[in-house]
């Protein structure tokens, strides 16, 4: 009896490598701010960084699943589906911690060379990480649209999540609060449409979060789109 062995490749890409370099960098800044202080100041954002690599994890399960054949089509379109949306919900947490940056008020002014650069190497690290995250969605999307409504559908998440990141900032709702209160949280996000700056808010985020995609996705060579088994 002969048995087939099956193998299934897979590798880590240089842009997941080159993020968990940052995010590890930022793990090491941040315990040596406690070491030194010897209190757990901006151990926070050990968390927030974290969350910003949460919709990285959705869309690299979707992109696996989009060319695991193996798997039903149904199943295989209505995981990704999934992913996707899951992916939207919490994209928002990665340009967030751009916002942490208000934090170094809180600094002492000894302190203060250190924590910019601590708190920088964070934000680069969750930035970069949402970046990535959204270039995966978008040849995932483009793949099963096409380029036009891939872009379309791009540019409105982008908007959304910078709406959400108002909304995380300034309202102080989580994404969970989608599952736990949503009702509430409806009613409140259509309230705040009106506040001024909430427009202001949603519109500065999404043209840097926008235009940063756009210098990242020139620098990504062609040939990686049709990478398939890397993470």
């Amino acid at each position: 009896m002969n048995l087939k062995k099956i193998t299934i490749s897979f590798s880590v890409s240089r842009p997941t490598l080159s993020l968990i370099l940052l995010t590890l960098l930022s793990f090491v800044l941040l315990i040596a701010g406690v070491i030194k202080t010897q209190q757990l100041r901006g151990i926070y954002l050990l968390w927030n960084l974290f969350l910003a690599w949460v919709p990285l994890f959705f869309v690299l399960v979707a992109r696996r699943y989009q060319f695991l054949h193996q798997t039903p089509t149904r199943l295989r379109q209505l995981i990704i589906y999934v992913c996707l949306g899951l992916w939207l919900l919490f994209f928002p947490n990665s340009p967030y911690i751009i916002t942490d940056l208000i934090h170094l008020t809180e600094s002492h002014s000894r302190l203060l060379w250190f924590d910019s650069v601590s708190f920088f190497i964070v934000a680069l690290a969750g930035l970069a990480t949402g970046l990535y995250s959204l270039y995966v969605a978008h040849q995932i999307i483009r793949q099963i649209t096409n380029k036009f409504w891939a872009w379309s559908i791009l540019s409105i998440s982008v908007v959304l999540s910078g709406f959400g990141l108002y909304l995380g900032r300034f309202v102080r709702f989580n994404s969970w609060d989608l599952f736990t209160d949503p009702i509430f949280l409806f009613r409140k996000s259509f309230q705040e449409l009106q506040n001024p700056l909430a427009i202001q808010t949603t519109m500065v985020f999404s043209l840097v979060v926008m235009v940063l995609y756009v210098s990242l996705n020139l620098l990504i060579p062609p040939s990686y789109e049709r990478t398939k088994n890397v993470a």
